[in-house]
């Protein structure tokens, strides 16, 4: 489906794009979603199905994905707020975020018979916030993300997925202000980390700057 498709292939067990006229996506994304929220505390929970599966032309093989969601805020005082989500997902893993190389990790591959088998993942973030007052705050955050290759790797061989990436994380932490009213200025520093299924790994160091207007 999409880039979100089966990126094997099916002869030579390789992870490489078959082509958007290869992947299919015949059925609609299915998605329910429920929030609510009760005093200081807001939480909201989602789930998701859809198809993920190719078709050459000789073969046409699919499965169904699925991903769910959960997410909570809470104010523990005036100043003081906490958030956190989990995420899981099974043949849906363009919907886990930051996972894979790209921010999108495959849903699926084509095992040595030609069936298309789903790849889970799971992800999860914490965070808070502190209010300064005068329009300022400071923000910090956690995130991390895992997708599971094993099967993968037992059945196309560990040289296939190696240079995969298995586990995403990031730290954040921002401070925000308003020099004036209707402008909020902001800098961001992040720490990212990779680590690839071969046990190869890498990080990095930014810091962003961003203003906004409200009109």
């Amino acid at each position: 489906m999409g880039t979100d498709g089966v990126l094997t292939d099916v002869e030579t067990g390789a992870f490489e794009a078959t082509g958007l006229d290869d992947t299919k996506d015949s059925m609609p994304a299915v998605t329910a979603r429920l929030e609510d929220s009760e005093g200081g505390l807001s939480y909201s929970a989602a789930v998701l199905a859809h198809q993920v599966g190719y078709d050459d032309g000789s073969d046409d093989e699919s499965s169904f994905g699925f991903a769910t969601f959960v997410a909570a805020k809470m104010a523990l005082t005036d100043m003081i707020t906490i958030q956190g989500t989990l995420s899981y997902s099974d043949g849906a893993n363009s919907y886990l975020y930051r996972s894979g190389d790209n921010f999108g990790a495959e849903s699926a591959y084509v095992d040595g018979s030609g069936d298309v088998e789903t790849i889970s993942g799971y992800g999860g973030s914490l965070g808070a916030g502190f209010n300064l007052g005068g329009g300022r705050s400071i923000n910090v955050g956690y995130g991390l993300v895992e997708v599971d290759w094993d099967d993968a790797e037992s059945d196309l061989g560990s040289a296939i997925v190696a240079d995969k990436s298995e586990t995403n994380s990031a730290i954040m932490a921002n401070y925000q202000w308003t020099p004036v009213q209707n402008v909020m200025m902001g800098v961001e520093y992040q720490f990212l980390s990779r680590e690839n299924v071969d046990g190869t790994d890498g990080d990095a160091n930014r810091i962003l700057f961003a203003a906004q207007y409200n009109f």
